[in-house]
């Protein structure tokens, strides 16, 4: 079944990129989620800012949709700005909240958060990329997330 995301690129003032630490998952990601049906992405992101972080946030731009064939998968990237709320340490799908350079990004990312990152503090407006994956690394996510299940 196709899935379809929104997630935010929150900046501080010293270029540091918010992470959430996923709860069902031990990833960082950005801030975001799955779309419910028939949301639209610029509603989506600012609804899934707030339940994972506590703020509010206006969209500046979109970075991009990104299409992850394999997954059938549609992953909006804005870049937003904070406008109020106070912001959570924890909460039922967030784990922990933290600040990362750029540069210092952790290693247990989602994938291709690394280049959606990269691509809006590029500054980069509208792109419509469409990823080729490695089926064996596919299958081996979709091996992990079924024993994950099991466990619970």
């Amino acid at each position: 079944m196709p899935t379809r995301g929104a997630f935010g690129v929150i900046l501080n003032d010293t270029g540091q990129v918010l992470l959430v630490r996923r709860r069902d998952f031990p990833l960082w990601d950005l801030p975001g989620g799955t779309l419910q049906e028939n949301e639209l992405p610029e509603i989506g992101v600012r609804r899934e800012v707030r339940e994972e972080t506590g703020l509010n946030v206006t969209i500046d731009h979109l970075v991009g949709t990104y299409f992850r064939l394999l997954h059938e998968d549609e992953q909006s990237i804005f870049v937003v700005t904070i406008q109020g709320g106070q912001m959570v340490r924890s909460g039922p799908e967030t784990k922990e909240l933290a600040y990362f350079a750029p540069t210092a990004l952790p290693k247990n990312m989602v994938a291709l958060r690394p280049q959606q990152i990269a691509d809006a503090l590029a500054g980069k407006h509208d792109l419509h990329p469409i990823i080729e994956e490695n089926r064996w690394a596919f299958r081996a996510e979709k091996i992990l997330q079924k024993l994950q299940r099991n466990r619970y």
